[in-house]
């Protein structure tokens, strides 16, 4: 998956780590209050399968901190 491959919600996502120092802790707050949560959880999967995020997740499977990869830079423009 390439910059090309992205749709605009993948970006802003990436974009949003990147904002935070290239590590997103909580990315969803707490749980429940985020009405975007399921559509960010399929985006955060495959920039994950892709090599773009690395995941932790909590006890319960739900991402709990996002950090951006070499190739995350990259697909962002930023070497």
């Amino acid at each position: 998956m390439g910059s090309h491959d992205l749709d605009e919600s993948r970006r802003e996502l990436l974009a949003r780590v990147l904002q935070h120092g290239g590590v997103l802790a909580a990315p969803f707050g707490h749980a429940g209050e985020d009405s975007h949560e399921s559509r960010g959880r399929a985006d955060i999967a495959a920039l994950e399968e892709a090599g773009h995020l690395v995941v932790q997740r909590d006890d319960e499977g739900r991402p709990s901190r996002l950090e951006l990869t070499p190739s995350g830079y990259r697909v962002l423009g930023i070497d």
